[in-house]
């Protein structure tokens, strides 16, 4: 079962089919206040006591329950000191982000899973370059309602040329930024300030990483052959689709025209490799691949890691 249930909604700007194509396509990017009209997501998550079945005269002790207003879902039960971000807070922390509240940013996505326990926006930054390409930076906040995570920013990139995602596992700087559920407005900002600082230093580390493996060189084939290696425990139909995979590969590296410039570097290798996981369609669809590729979107692509690591260990 994939995450949009009955209650949920979301757009997608720059004319995209949404997610699982459930939503509205607008032809561009949205303010703060049209994302929040546009997603459906102008509830509020009001608390309430809990009560045993046992025992309906007395409340349970240091426990709410967190109910989305418009449908009265309970979203989940949380301690008591639990503080809701209310949906426009989180939009409101996101315009904090890019404009310092004096500019309302840009988004390109928002929405809600799950009848509202996960919210998500995808917010739009200044675009930059990358090895001479153009990329564009992206902000993806994502709030659990049902008090399984705290606020939480993503940080990826898309090669515009290429449509490709870039979300590599960087050591000196982090893409994941979790932030306490805020109650304070002053809070609030010297949060988002925090949080900038660790984006801006995200995303310089990523093209200095690009620019690292640009200059380095590395034979594509090992590189797969390690990635996608060969046991004598796997079935024929797993063989066969390693290869097919692996030849795929070799020939977006050999022949695709916005990485002739990187044949033969470690770039093109991991720009080779990126391409297929951002944009390959399976042979067969499952109703989970959709949200597969929106949690790799999100949480990053282990695949992309592994070929990261590989990458660099065998690049000279």
């Amino acid at each position: 079962m994939h995450g949009i249930l009955e209650n949920d909604y979301m757009f997608s700007g720059r004319g995209k089919v949404p997610w699982h194509g459930i939503g509205a396509t607008l032809d561009g990017v949205l303010t703060s206040d049209e994302a929040i009209k546009a997603a459906r997501l102008t509830w509020k998550v009001e608390q309430t006591p809990v009560y045993a079945a046992t025992n309906w005269a007395d409340a349970i002790p240091g426990y709410v329950a967190n109910v989305r207003s418009d449908t009265k879902e309970v979203l989940g039960i949380v301690s008591e000191r639990y503080h809701v971000a209310q949906n426009k807070d989180v939009f409101a922390f996101a315009d904090d982000l890019i404009g310092n509240g004096k500019v309302k940013c840009k988004y390109e996505t928002a929405g809600s899973l799950f009848n509202g326990r996960r919210v998500f926006m995808l917010v739009d930054m200044p675009k930059g370059k990358i090895v001479g390409d153009e990329y564009q930076p992206y902000l993806c906040l994502s709030n659990a309602h049902d008090g399984s995570a705290c606020l939480q920013v993503f940080l990826t990139a898309i090669r515009v040329v290429c449509n490709n995602t870039l979300s590599a596992a960087l050591k000196t700087a982090k893409r994941k930024i979790s932030i306490r559920h805020l109650s304070l407005m002053e809070r609030r900002k010297s949060e988002a300030v925090l949080t900038m600082g660790a984006a801006s230093k995200y995303f310089h580390d990523l093209e200095m990483f690009a620019s690292e493996l640009a200059g380095k060189k590395v034979n594509i084939g090992k590189v797969l052959d390690n990635l996608f290696p060969v046991s004598q425990d796997m079935s024929k139909r797993q063989l066969q689709s390693n290869k097919e995979v692996k030849e795929l590969i070799k020939n977006l590296f050999k022949e695709k025209d916005d990485l002739q410039n990187f044949r033969g570097t470690a770039w093109g290798a991991y720009s080779a490799i990126s391409d297929y996981r951002s944009n390959a369609e399976p042979k067969r669809k499952t109703l989970t691949f959709a949200d597969k590729k929106m949690a790799m979107f999100l949480d990053g692509d282990l695949v992309m890691q592994q070929a990261q690591e590989i990458i660099l260990e065998l690049a000279a």
